[in-house]
């Protein structure tokens, strides 16, 4: 179910994500791996909850719930890197990109939500435009829009 107002709504979606360190720390036989099925180097799936003052990534590890705040996210991009490469994502920014979580503490978040294995497809591009539009129209209520 997905609202149509991501701050005063509420947004779900089912996700595969991983980090960026988890990223670094993959082999080549993985990489393989991944260019059959993703999932590969997402280890972490469950339903991840949009809502107006967070967002919430559930069942991060076993019954364990990962929540963000937006001071807690430096910047948002849909992107590939030299992490998680166009080869793996199935070549097109538009359905394939991860949305990339910028902590500020430094970790990065990578997303796929709604994955669907056999197209190579996400609702990424939706997502990333709801998160963006999130993350700054609260960023801009705690701290004023200028």
């Amino acid at each position: 179910m997905t609202g149509t107002d991501p701050v005063g709504g509420i947004s779900r979606a089912e996700y595969i994500g991983t980090t960026s360190g988890y990223l670094k720390s993959t082999t080549r036989v993985d990489y393989a791996k991944a260019m059959i099925n993703q999932k590969v180097l997402f280890p972490h799936r469950g339903t991840a909850i949009l809502h107006s003052d967070r967002l919430v990534l559930m069942d991060w590890t076993v019954n364990s719930d990962v929540t963000l705040y937006p001071s807690q996210i430096d910047s948002i991009s849909n992107e590939f890197t030299q992490h998680y490469d166009r080869i793996i994502g199935g070549g097109v920014k538009k359905f394939g990109a991860p949305i990339i979580l910028r902590q500020t503490n430094g970790e990065e978040v990578y997303l796929l939500l709604n994955y669907r294995w056999f197209w190579e497809r996400t609702d990424n591009e939706r997502w990333f435009a709801m998160l963006t539009d999130w993350h700054r129209a609260v960023r801009n209520a705690r701290y004023g829009s200028h």
